[in-house]
C-alpha cells in the first residue's frame, strides 16, 4: 500500500511552477491558466503527503510535529501545505505541455494507473483521505493518470540530454586542505562571521603558514601547529567544490604536490596542497553525477520556458484562496499509522510502481 499511496507523489521532488493569480471561487484553492485547482483535489494531495511525512518524521516528532517550526515562523504543517501546492503546479504544468513532447500514456500505461488509484481507493488511508476531502473516485483515477503523465513528460525532456559525460567534465582532484576559519559558533549555536579584527588575525597565520609551506614545513604538521581545521584527501569534481571558482581555478593550476597560495572564500584563509590531480575510480563515479545535474539543469531550464509569463503574476499571498486552503488541517495520525516505515517516501523519489 505504501508504494501506491507514493506513487501520486512521484513529482513532489520536480522543481516548482510559478503560477497566474485569478479571481477564485468559494471551493478553488487556486488557478493557472484554464485550469482551477479545487479543495477535494488539493485536499487528496495534501493528505497524502502528511501520511508520507509521519511515516518517515513521526517516530521521531511525534503528535505535535505539525506545530513544530521548521524555519522562523514557520510549522511543519504549512511548510507541506506548501510544498503541496508546489507539487500540485508542477504536475499540472508538465501534463499539459505532453503534446508539446509528443507524450502520451499507452493502453497498459493507463491500466497501470487506473489499477494503482484503484488500490489506493480500496485502501484504509485512501479512504480516510476521500472521506476529508469529499473526493469520488473519477478524481482520484484522474490524479494518478494525470502524474503519470506529467513524470512521463518529465522523463522525456531528460531523455534529450546528451549521456556522454568526458573524463574532463567529471575529473576528480584530492586536495588537502588547512582552513583558518573566518567564522565561529556562538553561545546558542549559530554560526557567526568572525570580528574584522578576529579575521585578521586568521589572515596572518594563514600567510605565515604558507611562507612555512613554502620552505618544506609539513602540512599536517602546521595543521596542528596553528589548530586550524585540517581537511585530508578532500575530493571534488569541477563545480562540486565547497571553495568555489576561485578555490578550483587555483587548484587546476597546481601539479601533484604542490600547493595554492592563501585563497580567501566561505570558509575563511584557506591553503591546500593537491595530493591526487585525477582519480580514476572517483572520477568514474562522478560522471553520474555531473550527467543527473545536467538533466536536472535541461529540466529546469524547459520549466522555467514553460512558466516564464505565470510567474510574473503569481504571488503566494495573493494567488492562493487562504480561507479556502486553512480548511485543511493536519492532525496526526488520522490518516495512516504512526508506527509505518520510511519505505512509501523514500521510494517515491525513484519509482513509479
Amino acid at each position: 500500500m505504501k508504494k501506491k499511496v507514493a506513487a501520486i507523489v512521484v513529482i513532489a521532488a520536480i522543481v516548482i511552477a510559478a503560477i497566474a493569480g485569478y479571481k477564485l471561487t468559494s471551493n478553488t484553492v487556486f488557478q493557472y491558466g484554464d485550469i482551477k485547482v479545487k479543495l477535494p483535489e488539493a485536499t487528496v494531495y495534501a493528505e497524502i503527503q502528511q501520511y508520507s511525512a509521519e511515516s518517515q518524521y513521526g517516530s521521531y516528532f511525534g503528535e505535535e510535529m505539525w506545530s513544530m517550526e521548521v524555519e522562523d515562523g514557520v510549522t511543519l504543517e504549512e511548510s507541506i501545505k506548501s510544498n503541496t501546492i508546489k507539487q500540485i503546479k508542477a504536475v499540472k504544468v508538465l501534463a499539459a505541455h505532453a503534446e508539446d513532447m509528443k507524450v502520451s500514456l499507452s493502453d497498459e500505461e493507463k491500466k497501470e494507473a487506473s489499477d494503482q488509484a484503484e488500490t489506493f481507493i480500496k485502501s484504509d488511508e485512501g479512504k480516510k483521505i476521500m472521506e476529508d476531502a469529499k473526493a469520488d473516485e473519477e478524481l482520484i483515477q484522474n490524479m494518478y493518470e494525470e502524474n503519470a503523465l506529467a513524470t512521463k513528460v518529465h522523463q522525456a525532456i531528460i531523455d534529450k540530454v546528451d549521456t556522454e559525460v568526458t573524463d574532463e567534465e567529471a575529473c576528480v582532484k584530492t586536495v588537502y586542505k588547512l582552513v583558518f576559519a573566518t567564522k565561529k559558533t556562538d553561545t546558542n549555536g549559530q554560526e557567526v562571521e568572525l570580528s574584522d579584527e578576529e579575521k585578521a588575525k586568521q589572515k596572518k597565520k594563514a600567510q605565515k603558514a604558507y611562507k612555512a609551506l613554502k620552505k618544506g614545513a609539513d602540512i599536517s604538521f602546521l595543521a596542528k601547529q596553528y589548530d586550524v581545521k585540517d581537511t585530508a584527501n578532500e575530493s571534488f569534481g569541477p563545480g562540486q567544490s565547497a571553495g568555489g571558482k576561485e578555490f578550483e581555478a587555483a587548484v587546476s593550476k597546481l601539479k601533484k604536490g604542490e600547493f595554492t597560495s592563501v585563497i580567501e572564500d566561505d570558509e575563511g584563509y584557506v591553503i591546500a596542497k593537491l595530493i591526487t590531480d585525477y582519480d580514476k575510480e572517483k572520477t568514474k563515479e562522478n560522471k553520474s553525477t555531473v550527467l543527473e545535474e545536467r538533466q536536472n539543469q535541461a529540466y529546469q531550464d524547459q520549466y522555467e520556458e514553460w512558466t516564464k509569463d505565470l510567474e510574473k503574476d503569481w504571488d503566494d499571498k495573493k494567488s492562493i484562496n487562504t480561507k479556502v486552503w486553512d480548511k485543511v488541517k493536519f492532525q496526526y495520525g488520522t490518516v495512516g499509522s504512526s508506527d509505518t516505515t520510511t519505505e512509501a517516501t523514500t521510494e517515491a523519489s525513484s519509482s513509479e510502481e
